[in-house]
């Protein structure tokens, strides 16, 4: 709501520049929106830009209303035709941002963060969204650098606190524990305090704790970012994968376009024997990356229970490329290639799987202490 009363403010101070009769059509559409009747708001902002396209105002508050109205790809347009028009508005670049975020299109929100804050660079909420975006793309270093300088402005922030928190634990800083006590000194900061805990009991293969944790943080706000997906993983851990299907399923609606997310989705409904959907899933998390080695092979997996060989192999010599060292890779391979007659490229790779056991065998052995 903050960032349409902005935008609203930039456009009441331009009304000169357009005629009287767009102006009350674009005060009406602006009363509209002060009503939260947003469908109606839409229609109007849309009816003046078929007018007059070059009203800067129109178009930017028509950004916000679908930006309220969920449809994050349609406000981006909206957004990126009101720069267009007037570059020279910065705080539609923050709005932008924040769209991008909204809509999954993460390097696309942290380019135009990055943008606004060169020009507002005393924008707390820009570096603080920035910082939460990073964290979702795994720069933690560079978001703890945006994060940190928020605290004194936002001590209590539950978010910011959870962000900064997640990017300690992920490079091993001893901000974590200070981290987690300042979320345990205010009761909105609880959720986020057995969510970080759940998230550290994960990293330490301690998995029946960090469920205990992550229920917790369930019971005291379910739509926590990273939560259904943590919970996923804990299950899947556990062997518990109805549960987990359920939970991923849970993540993969509150943050589309996760390929991780789809990966682990795809996983628990291949082990179940749903195939098909699995195979759903696994396909739009390689369109996401193509690269990821156990998504390519998990797809070989499922193409090759479905007596596909043919359309298995390619996806698993990616698998077994990217990871040379994966025994459960190089047996499905050998399998593929069997079925295809390929019998000296099976008989190579069941080799393979021999020597990497032997290999991970004296390497078990090397590191058991002796007596």
């Amino acid at each position: 709501m903050g960032q349409a009363l902005l935008i609203l403010v930039l456009a009441s101070s331009l009304l000169v520049q357009h005629p009287a009769e767009a102006a009350a059509s674009f005060n009406h559409a602006v009363e509209l929106q002060q009503q939260g009747k947003l469908t109606e708001a839409a229609e109007e902002y849309r009816a003046i830009l078929k007018r007059q396209p070059d009203y800067v105002e129109a178009q930017a508050n028509l950004g916000v209303v679908l930006a309220r109205l969920g449809k994050y790809n349609e406000a981006i347009t909206a957004y990126e035709m009101a720069i267009r028009i007037a570059p020279q508005l910065s705080p539609i670049l923050f709005n932008l941002g924040i769209a991008y975020y909204r809509a999954g299109q993460l390097a696309q929100a942290v380019e135009t963060l990055e943008k606004f804050i060169s020009v507002r660079p005393e924008a707390v909420q820009a570096h603080q969204l920035l910082g939460v975006v990073l964290v979702e793309l795994g720069r933690d270093a560079e978001a703890v650098q945006q994060l940190e300088q928020t605290l004194s402005t936002l001590p209590n922030d539950a978010a910011v606190l959870y962000s900064l928190g997640l990017a300690y634990l992920r490079l091993g800083k001893s901000g974590f524990r200070a981290t987690l006590e300042r979320l345990a000194s205010f009761p909105a900061g609880l959720p986020a305090l057995h969510l970080l805990q759940g998230q550290a009991f994960l990293r330490d293969q301690e998995f029946e704790q960090a469920l205990e944790e992550l229920k917790e943080a369930e019971k005291l706000n379910a739509e926590l970012p990273r939560l259904h997906y943590s919970l996923g993983l804990a299950y899947e851990q556990l062997g518990n994968n109805k549960e987990a299907i359920t939970a991923f399923e849970r993540a993969a609606r509150q943050s589309p376009g996760n390929a991780s997310t789809l990966y682990h989705l795809a996983l628990g409904l291949e082990a179940s024997g749903n195939l098909s959907a699995a195979q759903q899933h696994i396909n739009e998390a390689l369109k996401l990356d193509p690269q990821v080695p156990e998504a390519n092979g998990l797809a070989g997996k499922i193409l090759f229970k479905q007596g596909k060989a043919a359309d298995a192999v390619k996806l698993v010599e990616i698998a077994v490329k990217n990871r040379p060292d994966d025994q459960e890779q190089h047996y499905l391979l050998a399998r593929v290639y069997q079925q295809l007659g390929r019998r000296e490229d099976a008989t190579r790779e069941f080799a393979e799987v021999q020597r990497l056991k032997a290999a991970q065998l004296k390497k078990d052995r090397d590191q058991t202490p002796k007596p």
